[in-house]
């Protein structure tokens, strides 16, 4: 049955994340066209392979270099508060442990990748989310720390020197702020991809706050794209899934 499942401030701040990751990449891109090397000048990192390659035009916010910096700092502060209202919220309502790492997550997770890769044939028992959401969606927010602290770090490499010399300097914090990006980029188009393949219910969820047990992974057995599966009638004339 139908039942709460995301409180309104956990969905607004969800969705909220859209435009901004949206308008933040898209800005850090046109900063990045402006110098698309990685390394100090003259000798770059030798084991990016993408040095020297801009961005095409189309993925791109700002139109150059001064107006991308005008969008991503204006921004950076936008989802830096939303963040901060959606860990608060985390906090206050108790929400956080249902992402908190305990013990035996390591050994969850595994279970949840032997059922993925067709090695374990029923889905390992979860609460509202299992072992790897919970590890991606921790994640998410200590990625975007090291992304918001190392940004500034380039921002004001002079006035916040010590800052900037954590990360080994002006180049190194530069590189950590975009691979930073990358994988924040990678873990979110992945939630994409699960949410899509493996529980489309979600969407509803994020959407009206409810959610049915009655359609979740663990109740659908569902892999990647289980629910895309035909159907087999059983020996009562009652449809099943096929085994996936």
């Amino acid at each position: 049955m139908p039942r709460p499942n995301q409180p309104w401030p956990i969905r607004l701040t969800h969705w909220a994340n859209v435009p901004l990751l949206v308008i933040m990449a898209g800005s850090g891109l046109q900063i990045l066209a402006a110098y698309p090397i990685l390394g100090p000048r003259g000798a770059p990192y030798h084991w990016y392979a993408l040095n020297g390659y801009v961005p095409p035009a189309w993925l791109r916010i700002g139109g150059w270099l001064a107006g991308a910096r005008h969008w991503h700092f204006a921004i950076m502060w936008v989802l830096v508060v939303n963040a901060i209202v959606y860990l608060a919220f985390l906090y206050a309502h108790g929400e956080w442990r249902e992402l908190a790492p305990r013990r035996g997550d390591a050994r969850r997770a595994w279970e949840m990748i032997a059922f993925y890769a067709f090695a374990r044939k029923n889905h390992p028992r979860q609460g509202k989310h299992n072992a790897l959401q919970k590890t991606a969606y921790f994640a998410m927010p200590v990625i975007a720390t090291v992304i918001v602290v190392s940004g500034i770090a380039i921002w004001k490499p002079v006035q916040l020197h010590w800052l900037t010399m954590l990360f080994g300097g002006y180049v190194w914090a530069r590189y950590v702020h975009f691979m930073a990006m990358i994988l924040l980029v990678v873990l979110v188009f992945g939630h994409i991809f699960m949410v899509f393949a493996v529980d489309p219910y979600a969407l509803r969820s994020m959407i009206s706050g409810w959610y049915n047990e009655d359609l979740s992974p663990e109740a659908r057995n569902a892999r990647p794209f289980y629910h895309l599966l035909p159907r087999r009638k059983s020996a009562v004339g009652e449809p099943m899934r096929t085994e996936a």
